[in-house]
């Protein structure tokens, strides 16, 4: 089955409950939120998660290179897998990823991941959401192996900004650590989902308090685990001096999954000209590449949290 390219389509699809083919690339143990958006997507109805895929990273407090990275990332995907579903009855497969970035736009990074993307979408009947909440490594090496699979794949990426910010500056992390891989990703023609990070997902915020009120010994051993790594980032609820501790922190990540659970009650979704952006990392706003594209912004925090959180207590997590 193949799509026609559609952007109303696509906003109209996320409003159907029916399961979507769904393959999440994260850069998992970068920070703390791909953790929750792992959880959240093995556990929403909405979506059919075929795969989990490794994205390469770089953080000077974890990895010294890209396939440092992606090692790390894989180790972390398989960890928060085995929690939320230890009897692997979910039999949802992991694959290493890029050991470095994109050279040359023509020339992809072999991996398992690449190879998988390419022959799950190959294989799945029906549309592929891919939902990349690390840098865009993975997929556009996929993209490049075999350009046909443009025809059944819809990316949804956390990356960049909105257009406004700070004069289309779009270098946040994701975007950043692989600038060729994006644009392959924006300019190869397949349809493109930019929930951005400035002006958009940043509205994802939670606490401490808030996560061990919902989460603590109330949503099995990955509801702990997300409360300890919150801890390890933030502090604990309370300071060194006993003064109650209020740091919030963004889980941008959840918004790959909320936009399909949940649609037009996760964010607003502007159908607006497709994009590109230039060498320096910013949107290129001269260049017509005669399509369209989905801009997300206006999330709203007060679904995507309570979603979150209902379903993590509601399943039946050990």
């Amino acid at each position: 089955m193949y799509h026609d390219y559609s952007m109303r389509k696509i906003i109209e699809d996320f409003k159907d409950p029916a399961p979507k083919n769904y393959i999440l690339d994260t850069d998992a143990a970068n920070e703390v939120d791909d953790q929750f958006a792992i959880a959240y997507a093995m556990l929403a109805k909405e979506i059919n998660l075929l795969a989990i895929t490794a994205a390469p990273f770089v953080n000077d407090d974890r990895a010294a290179t890209p396939e440092e990275g992606a090692l790390r990332s894989y180790e972390e995907m398989v960890r928060v897998r085995d929690m939320v579903d230890p009897d692997g009855k979910m039999n949802i497969p992991c694959y290493h990823g890029s050991p470095s970035y994109m050279k040359e736009m023509t020339e992809p990074v072999i991996s398992e991941a690449a190879e998988n993307i390419v022959r799950i979408v190959k294989e799945t009947e029906g549309i592929v959401y891919i939902g990349v909440i690390g840098c865009f490594t993975n997929v556009a090496s996929a993209l490049v192996l075999d350009p046909s699979i443009k025809d059944k794949v819809v990316v949804l990426l956390i990356g960049a900004n909105s257009f406004d910010y700070e004069g289309g500056d779009c270098n946040e992390y994701n975007l950043a650590q692989d600038r060729l891989a994006a644009r392959v990703i924006f300019e190869c023609g397949v349809p493109v989902v930019v929930l951005p990070a400035m002006g958009g997902t940043e509205r994802l915020y939670t606490t401490n308090a808030e996560l061990n009120f919902y989460l603590k010994d109330q949503a099995g051993q990955i509801g702990n685990y997300l409360c300890s790594l919150f801890e390890r980032e933030e502090g604990g609820l309370f300071n060194a001096d006993g003064s109650v501790n209020c740091k919030s922190r963004i889980i941008w990540d959840l918004g790959a999954i909320a936009v399909v659970r949940l649609g037009e009650r996760a964010a607003r979704l502007q159908i607006v000209p497709a994009r590109t952006i230039d060498p320096d990392g910013y949107w290129d706003m001269t260049r017509d590449l005669g399509r369209r594209m989905i801009m997300a912004d206006d999330f709203k925090r007060w679904n995507i949290m309570p979603d979150f959180y209902t379903l993590m207590r509601s399943s039946d997590l050990k």
